[in-house]
């Protein structure tokens, strides 16, 4: 028998990095009796067999029968524990986390759930809705989320069954018991880089520098962000595409492509307005009153989901200028460009093929010849301009091979 510990998220409580380090160090945990099965992309799988969850472009029958492929590892692992990190495993409905539980009979299951305050989970929220896919305007956002009157309910009511900490904590307790359920906080801003692993070791029982031998680098890997008007260029590409791209396509051109080339060139970082600051801080207070009030076990400091610091004096998330557009707008296509030229240079061979046959050696060799001779007379031509031998020698060579030019050779005085 091991024990289980059941990393369920929340969404954007660190979880990319947690999962970041049990990747690299997974060897050297198994080496010591811990086992993190099957891997990142493997839990991902095993979360959408149980909750019958599929993604656009995802291979056909991928998921089928992933949790049981899961469970086979978790029995066939002779060590003191098993680490599972999926955060897609917060959606679980009752009967979906007793099925799971159930599966995993013969283990003892812990559960460790992340949180974090609101102010920085609002803003990353939306941030995440337009990098898959959405469109919705941080004005709608915040106000379907906050339940005013009039607003549309879809967005409101999708970030709260994927960030409601006491709704998944009554889901996960009614299967387990009460004491086998931990809150990890998300440190705040400035806090040391490794002290969301240590609190989460912490809480999965991992062995005392587990995670040190994790480059440096990486420690405080996590999804990149954009500012304010790269996020809203993004915003309108997807209205403009929406229903023309399947989810995994829109994840390649978007999260990989233009999100992680454009993250880090803004000086208009996301940041809660201050006119939203004082309900986030009301919403901290009242849970952390309610997770003392249920003695819940806390990993961290319950302050850290309350949140503090002075309030923002930029302008809102949905205000942009001309400027700001213009170049994150070339940033984008820039993005497209590249990652448009990487694809062609994978598959060239792939096009070749499509059109009969691979060019033998000879042809090869010919071809390039002929291709150094092109890029000669393009960058003569280039530098023609400043130079006054490379320039007579344009209009003579035009001369001698156009004879349309030539037709009104009078508009050049030779």
């Amino acid at each position: 028998m091991s024990d289980v510990f059941l990393h369920v998220g929340l969404y954007k409580t660190g979880t990319t990095t947690i999962q970041a380090a049990l990747g690299a160090r997974a060897d050297d945990l198994a080496a010591r009796g811990v086992l993190f099965p099957g891997g990142h992309r493997a839990q991902r799988l095993a979360a959408y067999d149980l909750l019958g969850q599929r993604v656009g472009g995802e291979r056909r029958g991928e998921a089928a029968g992933a949790l049981g492929r899961l469970v086979a590892l978790v029995d066939a692992h002779d060590g003191p524990a098993v680490v599972v990190s999926e955060e897609e495993l917060s959606l679980a409905r009752p009967r979906q986390a007793r099925r799971l539980v159930r599966a995993l009979d013969g283990h003892r299951v812990f559960v460790v759930v992340g949180a974090r305050d609101m102010a920085r989970t609002l803003v990353s929220s939306w941030q995440q809705t337009i990098v898959n896919g959405g469109s919705c305007t941080w004005a709608d956002f915040v106000a379907s989320v906050r339940g005013e009157d009039g607003a549309a309910p879809s967005e409101g009511v999708s970030f709260h069954w994927r960030h409601d900490l006491l709704r998944v904590i009554d889901t996960w307790a009614a299967v387990v018991p009460p004491e086998r359920v931990r809150v990890v906080t998300v440190p705040p801003r400035g806090a040391p880089s490794t002290l969301l692993l240590d609190r989460f070791a912490e809480a999965a029982c991992l062995p005392a520098g587990w995670s040190d031998g994790w480059p440096g680098e990486q420690r405080a890997l996590r999804n990149v962000s954009l500012g304010a008007a790269e996020l809203e260029v993004v915003r309108r590409l997807n209205a403009a595409v929406a229903g023309r791209l399947n989810t995994a396509q829109h994840r390649f051109v978007i999260e990989a492509g233009i999100r992680s080339r454009l993250a880090g060139s803004t000086d208009r970082p996301l940041e809660l307005p201050a006119r939203h600051l004082g309900w986030a801080r009301q919403h901290g207070e009242r849970l952390v009153a309610e997770l003392e009030h249920r003695g819940t076990t806390v990993h961290g400091d319950l302050a850290d989901l309350v949140p503090s610091g002075p309030a923002p004096t930029g302008r809102d998330l949905d205000e942009h200028d001309d400027a700001e557009l213009l170049a994150a707008t070339r940033a984008a296509l820039e993005s497209l460009a590249l990652d448009h030229g990487r694809l062609f240079k994978r598959y060239r061979a792939a096009f070749v093929e499509a059109e009969g046959r691979l060019p033998d050696a000879a042809e090869v060799l010919a071809s390039e010849v002929r291709a150094g001779a092109f890029w000669l007379r393009k960058r003569a031509l280039h530098h023609a301009d400043r130079h006054p031998a490379l320039a007579r020698a344009s209009w003579a060579y035009l001369r001698r091979t156009s004879p349309s030019w030539r037709l009104g050779a009078d508009r050049v005085d030779s």
